[in-house]
């Protein structure tokens, strides 16, 4: 299967423990989606440093696919919106992830994201 160049955007928020197999599952949902590229937006209070530490090996596993990943802090949600309004014509899927700890906080943003993005939801690991 060709793979495309149109990322998919994911939206998550996890432990650090959980880093590296929500980075696993994503590049997995990335292949079986037929796409090359992920934009992960990723809501934490944990540094940049921080979540590529714990994601390093599982980002290195599948170092043939491309990863954009913003870290957000939990105030930041609104600005984090508008990055992904700039580039929803570009974008081939959404995937939402989290873990039962952060479950709220993905809660209290679904209902920000507008409806033509929400019809774009490939998976939603928070149901």
């Amino acid at each position: 299967m060709q793979l495309e160049n149109k990322p998919i955007v994911v939206i998550s928020s996890t432990n650090a423990e959980e880093i590296p197999n929500f980075i696993r599952a994503m590049f997995k949902d990335c292949r079986l989606n037929g796409s090359k590229k992920l934009i992960i937006n990723f809501i934490s209070s944990i540094s940049y440093p921080e979540f590529i530490q714990n994601a390093r090996e599982a980002l290195l596993d599948n170092i043939d696919l491309g990863a954009y990943i913003y870290i957000w802090k939990p105030e930041e949600v609104d600005q984090m919106m508008k990055k992904i309004l700039e580039n929803r014509q570009d974008m081939k899927g959404i995937i939402i992830y989290c873990d039962n700890n952060n479950k709220h906080m993905i809660e209290k943003i679904l209902p920000k994201v507008p409806n033509s993005i929400k019809a774009n939801i490939i998976k939603d690991y928070c149901k």
